[in-house]
């Protein structure tokens, strides 16, 4: 009975370990942000580790870049809110990035999940989920569930949100997504 409750308690740590592993660092901020962890607001910190889970929000005049494990840079504009909704590279056979951006701006260049893995990477707006073709690309998120999707280099999907159809944007145009899900032709 002993061992059994040795073994149990071993098992919790392992994966209360697991849970809590860094899955990014932030590695520039000019202003002020918060790390909601666990229903617990952090203030944010040059060099602070990030976890699966963790969203940011920034506030005025602030700019946060967050470079994660697999190389993945992400810049973080004024008055955003951003999650790491799931992160899974080191040590996983389908490695994946889903990352959410309720309101604000960010900006995109892809790490070894989008070359090794390009359709497990995606990040979600109120109305529109951006997935990656190995590129770079921005977004910005209005409070009301407007969304402008850029793509800088390579290409990206946007689809909106119960819209099954997705449109494939090139470099150096962009999609809107309107509040109410509508989705423009790339212009």
């Amino acid at each position: 009975m002993r061992n059994l409750t040795k073994i149990l308690i071993l098992l919790f740590l392992l994966n209360l370990a697991l849970y809590a592993s860094t899955v990014g660092t932030i590695t520039a901020l000019n202003g002020t942000a918060s790390i909601l962890r666990e229903g617990k607001n952090i203030d944010a910190t040059l060099g602070a580790k990030l976890q699966q889970k963790d969203s940011i929000k920034t506030f005025d005049s602030t700019k946060v870049q967050v470079i994660f494990n697999d190389e993945t840079i992400i810049s973080i504009g004024k008055n955003s809110n951003f999650s790491i909704d799931e992160f899974l590279f080191e040590e996983s056979d389908t490695p994946s990035a889903k990352f959410g951006l309720l309101s604000g701006a960010m900006r995109t260049i892809t790490g070894k999940i989008g070359k090794v893995a390009p359709d497990k990477f995606s990040v979600k707006t109120k109305t529109a989920t951006i997935g990656i073709r190995g590129t770079n690309f921005s977004i910005f998120a209005g409070e009301e569930g407007s969304a402008k999707v850029f793509c800088t280099f390579g290409a990206i999907s946007v689809s909106a949100q119960g819209d099954s159809s997705s449109s494939i944007v090139t470099q150096g145009f962009y999609v809107q997504v309107s509040p109410d899900g509508a989705k423009s032709a790339p212009i």
